[in-house]
C-alpha cells in the first residue's frame, strides 16, 4: 500500500479532485527582544505567523514529506534570525524573514509573514525617561504584513486597537428618516472609536518608523481638534491628513467603529441628566470604513 492509499478505503477511490491552493505555517510565535544601546534599553514583544506556499502538494496528496519545512523549523528561525539581524522594525525584521525562507529552500514560492507589536512605553521618573522600564499601552498594536515572492514584495503596516474618545465637539444630524428610523438629530455627543488602520507603501525600502510615527500622531491630532459631523467626516480628514504628511505612503485603509455612549435616562428618579451620565455599550455598534489613494496627478 503506498502512501497515497493508507486510510482510504478503496470504495472511495473515484474521482481525483483537484487541489488549487495550499498553505501552511506557524502562528502566535512569540518573540521578546532588547537592545541594549549603550544609555538605553529598546524592548519588542511580537507575535509572528509565518505562512508557505510552493511545490507541497506531494505532501497533501501522497503524504511525501520531502520538501516540507517543519513548522517547528519555522519557530525557531525567527529566534535565530531576531539573534542575528537588529530589530529596527517590525516591517524590516518581517522582510528578513520572508528573503530568508524564500533564499534558503526551493519549494518556497511564496511567504506571508505577519507581525503584531505589543506597545511598551517608557516609565517617566522625575520627568525623564527611564532606561530600563516600561508599561503596556492596553489594547493598541502595531502590525505589519509582508507578502513576498522571488521576484517582489509588498509591505503593508497598521494600528490595531488605539482607543480613543471625546466628549464633544461631535454631532450627527441630517440622515434619512423613515419608518424605521428612531434616532433623533444630536448637535453635540460623546465620540468614542478604536481605531484600526493598514497603509501601503509608494517603494520598497521606504522609512516605516517614520511613516508609522507620523500616521499615528496624526490619528490623534485630527480626532482631537476635528469638529466630526459623522464618523465618517472625521475619517476622511485623518486619511487626507496621513497621506499629505507621510510621502511614502501609497493608500491608505482606515475603520473606526462608532462605540456609543447613551444618555442614561434619570427623569424617573426625578433628576435631569446633563449630559453627564451615559451608559457604554459594547454592541451593537456603527462601523464605517473608508480607503484613501494618493492622487498622482
Amino acid at each position: 500500500m503506498t502512501r497515497q492509499d493508507a486510510g482510504v478505503p478503496t470504495a472511495e477511490k473515484k474521482t481525483v479532485h483537484l487541489m488549487t491552493h495550499n498553505a501552511y505555517g506557524k502562528s502566535r510565535v512569540r518573540l521578546t527582544k532588547v537592545t541594549r544601546e549603550k544609555d538605553m534599553h529598546v524592548l519588542h514583544e511580537i507575535a509572528v505567523a509565518i505562512q508557505l506556499e510552493g511545490k507541497f502538494e506531494r505532501s497533501y496528496t501522497e503524504g511525501d514529506n520531502t520538501e516540507v519545512v517543519a513548522t517547528d523549523s519555522m519557530k525557531n528561525t525567527v529566534y535565530v534570525l531576531a539573534a542575528e539581524h537588529p530589530l529596527k522594525d517590525i516591517e524590516s525584521f518581517g522582510k528578513t524573514l520572508a528573503k530568508h525562507f524564500l533564499d534558503s529552500y526551493e519549494s518556497v514560492s511564496k511567504v506571508t509573514v505577519q507581525l503584531e507589536e505589543e506597545l511598551w512605553h517608557r516609565i517617566q521618573v522625575d520627568g525623564k525617561p527611564h532606561a530600563n522600564s516600561f508599561y503596556g499601552a492596553g489594547a493598541e498594536k502595531h502590525t505589519a504584513r509582508i507578502t513576498a515572492t522571488k521576484d517582489k514584495v509588498d509591505v503593508v503596516s497598521g494600528i490595531a486597537g488605539l482607543k480613543l474618545v471625546k466628549t464633544t465637539d461631535s454631532e450627527f444630524w441630517g440622515f434619512v428618516r423613515d419608518r424605521y428610523t428612531t434616532l433623533v438629530d444630536v448637535k453635540d455627543r460623546i465620540f468614542g472609536t478604536s481605531v484600526e488602520a493598514i497603509w501601503q507603501y509608494t517603494k520598497d525600502g521606504a522609512d516605516y518608523k517614520k511613516s508609522y510615527d507620523t500616521i499615528r500622531a496624526t490619528i490623534l491630532e485630527i480626532f482631537a481638534t476635528h469638529h466630526s459631523l459623522a464618523v465618517q467626516h472625521t475619517l476622511y480628514d485623518i486619511g487626507q491628513i496621513s497621506l499629505d504628511r507621510a510621502p511614502d505612503v501609497s493608500e491608505i485603509t482606515i475603520t473606526m467603529p462608532n462605540e456609543h455612549r447613551i444618555p442614561f435616562n434619570l427623569e424617573p428618579f426625578g433628576l435631569t441628566n446633563k449630559d453627564e451620565v451615559f451608559v457604554a455599550t459594547d454592541e451593537p455598534f456603527g462601523l464605517i470604513s473608508g480607503t484613501l489613494k494618493r492622487n498622482q496627478g
